[in-house]
Order: structure tokens, then C-alpha cells, then sequence
């Protein structure tokens, strides 16, 4: 009885033992540099810009402090969205706008509701939305009067202006001539 507790006789320790394949250590061999890239990451431009586009535009710049392969994904977007619930600042949309790349734009969302921002800096980042050929074009402001270079754009698909006070009164003439959806929230129309 003494034997089978373990005296010290090999023969009952051996019986205790480990199997050999469980007490070996693994040794780490070299890492692949493609294991340290998450999936997301190894994902092509497009696709990554795509999903940034759903995000809001100061969330989508966020992401470039994950790796250097972030960096500059953001530049790259199909689409830009600004509201003034994010804290906006004048100066750093006007940053954004001279880091953003494309020639085409998909979509420039403008929600300003605060009477704080002054119409030139609004004019020239709706202006820049035009000048990148943007397809849909959401504007959300406190403007009273609309320049007249909204009324001249081709690649305009898709236009949404809401306003309580702004004045639609093109005095020159409309050629929006992609424009398959417009709606006019809260603003006066006038038409001469």
C-alpha cells in the first residue's frame, strides 16, 4: 500500500508522470509580420473609405491615430459630414477641406444650425462641395440668402436645404441639370 501513495521508487513516480508531449515547452518560432495586421486593416483603400464615410467626418479623422496605415485613409472618403453638435470650428473644417483628396465627392453634409458661424466660411465650404462634383448635398443653416453659385451645378443629384429663414430666390438662372430629388424644408421660395 505503501508503494502505490509514492515512497520515492521509481516505479510509482513514473506511473504519476506527465506524458512527454504535454511537459514540452513550445518554442516561439518568428512571428509573421501578417499575423500583427488586424482584418480590418488588410482590407484595400476603397473598402476602408466606404465604411469611414458611414461615420461622421471627425470620427473618421480619428482613426487615423491607429497605425500609420490609418494615416491618411480619411483623405480619401467618398463622403464629408460637418454639424455644429460636434463642436465645429471654422479654421479646423478649413484644414480638413485642404487635407481631403478626391475630385468626386459622393455626398457633403453641412449642419449648422448655430448663428455663430459667418456665411463666408459656410459659402466657401459648400462652394468646395461643388467644386468636387458632389452628388448629394444636404444643408442644414441659419443662411438668409443663397449665393448665387448654388444655382449652377451639374453633378448635383440629390439636393436637401433646410432652413427657417433662408430665402431660395435665384436671380439667375437654374441649371441643376442631374437634380433627380430636391427638398426645400422651411425655406421661402421665391420665384420671379
Amino acid at each position: 500500500m505503501a508503494d502505490n501513495v509514492g515512497n520515492g521508487d521509481r516505479a510509482t513516480t513514473s506511473s504519476v508522470r506527465c506524458p512527454s508531449h504535454y511537459r514540452r515547452r513550445k518554442t516561439k518560432r518568428g512571428r509573421d509580420p501578417r499575423e500583427d495586421i488586424d482584418l480590418i486593416s488588410s482590407l484595400p483603400d476603397e473598402i476602408l473609405q466606404v465604411i469611414l464615410s458611414f461615420i461622421s467626418t471627425k470620427l473618421a479623422i480619428t482613426t487615423s491615430v491607429l497605425s500609420r496605415r490609418w494615416r491618411h485613409v480619411w483623405c480619401d472618403t467618398p463622403s464629408l459630414s460637418f454639424s455644429d453638435n460636434c463642436n465645429l470650428d471654422p479654421s479646423s473644417v478649413d484644414k480638413i477641406l485642404s487635407r481631403y483628396t478626391p475630385r468626386k465627392m459622393m455626398s457633403f453634409q453641412l449642419c449648422v444650425r448655430s448663428l455663430k458661424y459667418d456665411h463666408p466660411y459656410m459659402y466657401s465650404w459648400i462652394k468646395f462641395a461643388m467644386c468636387r462634383n458632389v452628388e448629394n448635398l444636404w444643408l442644414e443653416h441659419r443662411l438668409h440668402d443663397i449665393p448665387g453659385f448654388f444655382y449652377n451645378n451639374s453633378s448635383v443629384k440629390q439636393l436637401y436645404v433646410k432652413s427657417k429663414h433662408a430665402c431660395v430666390n435665384p436671380r439667375c438662372s437654374v441649371s441643376w441639370t442631374s437634380l433627380k430629388i430636391l427638398t426645400l424644408d422651411g425655406c421661402n421660395l421665391i420665384l420671379c
